[in-house]
């Protein structure tokens, strides 16, 4: 009797007499009687059927457990995330809802060239209201924020010269009477122009042309400096006719780095391809006009986010502009994101422009001829924000009076 006839009796249900009955017990005998040698198998292929059908059920059980598993544990690797990381991105994506609502402020200042080669300016604000952008108001001369205060730059009739433009600034638009100057008694020939390229955060970029010197001779020569603000208070100006050009900033010592390729001394903060970039001063002699400072090199450094110049590079494609405003020549957009301004030849308009198109309520400031942008500063922080409509509400009032 060989294992399948032993198997097939044990499939066959209980034995009768305690598992034995008397063909069995024939079999058995005559298996001793009479047993066939066979070959020796190695112990792991001597199992019985029986045993062999167990193992296979528990290897099967546990190719499909560790299956599971291992699914369970690839799937759970693919879909979690560190806590850490899955905190900040629901507080990003809860943060990116809400600061799709305009809550920037800016303060944009503007330059009109009149065909004498003197210049007046003009500030602009806006600020969110009620969810939506608003016009503050607008007043003479550049309202540059310096600090926890605002200083207003303006164009007044050069009191030494015939006639002339020199830039000076008051602290919150307080203007005082400036102090007689006690040099030079000659200097009432000086007759001088001042242009105002750039306001930053601390820093002026002017133009400025002397048509006759102090000696009363006729000289013809511009010059481009940059000097920290309160270089325009009334007092140092009248106290040095020369102050802007003694007093002038090199890029390196502005940008506070030491970079092979700042070491420039003379030059200028224009606006170039949607930035503001330093240009080195390729005429030292002569006159020139700001339109020829926009051709002269592009000094190889990068002003944003820096001292000179607080902005953060256009968070929009040119695309995504000109798909707002076709006509654009010029945009800018806050730190949070959340307002572009976008600046055509006569117009410049205020845009929330992450909401859906049908929900966004610009803001448009006419442009006249000749009037470019020199200034865009913003606040951010609600704190800021309120504080800005608030002072500007004052000051902006006083000055229509």
């Amino acid at each position: 009797m060989d294992d399948k006839d032993l198997f097939e009796q044990l499939r066959s249900g209980p034995f009768s007499r305690n598992g034995f009955d008397e063909n069995l017990r024939r079999k058995i005998n005559e298996n001793l009687d009479n047993p066939r040698r066979r070959a020796k198998r190695p112990s792991f292929l001597r199992l019985s059927v029986v045993g062999a059908s167990f193992l296979l059920i528990a290897i099967v059980t546990v190719a499909l457990w560790g299956w599971d598993g291992f699914g369970a544990e690839r799937k759970g690797e693919e879909l979690a995330i560190p806590t850490e990381q899955a905190s900040s991105a629901a507080v990003s994506d809860e943060e990116d809802e809400t600061n799709k609502l305009p809550h920037s402020a800016v303060v944009i200042g503007l330059r009109k060239d009149e065909t004498d080669m003197r210049s007046s300016y003009r500030t602009v604000v806006v600020a969110p209201e009620n969810d939506r952008l608003k016009e503050i108001g607008s007043g003479e001369g550049i309202w540059m924020p310096y600090g926890q205060d605002f200083w207003q730059i303006e164009a007044v009739d050069d009191p030494l010269g015939k006639g002339d433009q020199q830039l000076v600034a008051h602290l919150k638009g307080v203007k005082s009477i400036a102090p007689e100057y006690k040099g030079d008694k000659d200097a009432s020939r000086l007759k001088r122009t001042e242009k105002l390229l750039y306001a930053g955060d601390r820093y002026v970029s002017i133009l400025q042309t002397t048509n006759v010197d102090t000696q009363g001779r006729t000289v013809g020569q511009s010059d481009v400096v940059v000097n920290l603000l309160q270089t325009l208070k009334p007092a140092n100006r009248a106290a040095n006719l020369d102050a802007l050009s003694m007093e002038n900033v090199s890029l390196n010592e502005a940008l506070g780095i030491d970079d092979p390729a700042a070491q420039v001394n003379r030059w200028a903060v224009v606006r170039e391809n949607n930035a503001w970039v330093a240009k080195e001063a390729l005429k030292v002699s002569g006159v020139y006009d700001a339109e020829e400072i926009r051709r002269w090199p592009t000094v190889d450094v990068r002003l944003e986010k820096t001292k000179v110049v607080k902005d953060v590079p256009l968070a929009l494609d040119w695309s995504e502009v000109t798909l707002i405003e076709p006509d654009a020549v010029d945009a800018f957009t806050s730190q949070d994101g959340d307002v572009a301004v976008i600046v055509s030849d006569d117009r410049i308009q205020l845009v929330p422009y992450r909401l859906p198109e049908s929900e966004r309520t610009p803001v448009t400031i006419d442009l006249a001829a000749n009037e470019s942008v020199v200034m865009v500063q913003w606040a951010i922080q609600e704190q800021y924000v309120e504080n800005w409509k608030k002072w500007f509400g004052e000051w902006f009032a006083d000055s229509s009076r």
